[in-house]
């Protein structure tokens, strides 16, 4: 009886640290809510009869991530980026001259320029395009197909073409995550494609945090390409994908989760009770 309780004391307790958690990222731009599943225990006892048999308490399947999109909210800025469908942004986070490419994936698309005018976030991670190289060019490239190696380079604009040059007046990226750039002498430069990474299995993403997530054998191997592609969306320029928590729905799920802890911890409570009282009378 006890074991029963204290599973069931367990998956509340799951439960809330689950929903907690998404509450407390509801505000965190292309956080992917999580929900803790749940299965039902029996007993091993090869000699017990299927009819008659009884659970033995509760214990946690999964915490399973939802990837449906967030809400989009309009920024202003050309440099933030939000992916309408499918798919995950490509960062690589070794900025080190020489060191080698380590590439993570996310959905918060909140990026800028560094001095060196490098497409950056926050944090330094550069992104990564596709269908480009280290040198922009005067004609349209072509958007590359989706490939499980890619062709990838960080997202580099030159603010100057060259030494009294030139200068960089903006740029503008399309729903295919073409990165075009206007110069002071009306001249229009093309820096490929921001690379759009879509998985087998996008909910077997490893998070590690900062709203990144990692490859893992669950997910499979992504496949680049750029927005717009088979099984990738478009992207969207000035736009920041917010998360996909429904706080209302979050806070009727703490509710219950509370519920099922108190009604545990009160079983428990008369439990030990009993257990007193044939103590004392023993």
């Amino acid at each position: 009886m006890l074991s029963i309780i204290m599973s069931g004391l367990n998956v509340a307790q799951k439960d809330l640290s689950v929903t907690a958690n998404n509450l407390a990222n509801a505000n965190t731009a292309g956080y992917k809510k999580s929900n803790a599943n749940f299965v039902d225990v029996f007993a091993n006892d090869p000699s017990a009869n299927p009819k008659t048999a009884i659970g033995a308490g509760a214990m946690v399947d999964i915490v399973a991530r939802d990837t449906s999109q967030g809400s989009m909210t309009s920024t202003g800025r050309v440099t933030d980026l939000a992916i309408a469908g499918q798919g995950y942004f490509v960062l690589n986070t070794a900025t080190a001259e020489g060191a080698d490419a380590s590439y993570v994936f996310t959905r918060a698309g909140s990026f800028g320029m560094d001095s060196e005018g490098y497409m950056v976030t926050s944090s330094g991670a550069r992104v990564q395009v596709v269908g480009g190289g280290t040198e922009p060019v005067d004609e349209l490239p072509a958007a590359p197909e989706p490939s499980a190696d890619p062709d990838t380079s960080d997202a580099k604009i030159k603010m100057v073409l060259e030494e009294g040059g030139p200068t960089l007046q903006g740029i503008t990226i399309n729903a295919k995550g073409l990165i075009a750039a206007t110069y002071s002498d009306n001249s229009v430069k093309y820096y490929g494609y921001v690379a759009v990474a879509n998985f087998p299995n996008a909910s077997g993403l490893k998070p590690i945090g900062n709203s990144n997530f990692v490859a893992s054998g669950d997910s499979g191997v992504p496949a680049v390409s750029a927005g717009g592609a088979p099984n990738a969306g478009d992207i969207m320029s000035a736009t920041i994908e917010q998360s996909n928590v429904d706080i209302t729905q979050e806070l009727m799920k703490m509710l219950r989760a509370q519920q099922l802890y108190n009604g545990n911890a009160r079983m428990l409570q008369t439990a030990v009770e009993v257990s007193s009282r044939l103590t004392d009378k023993i």
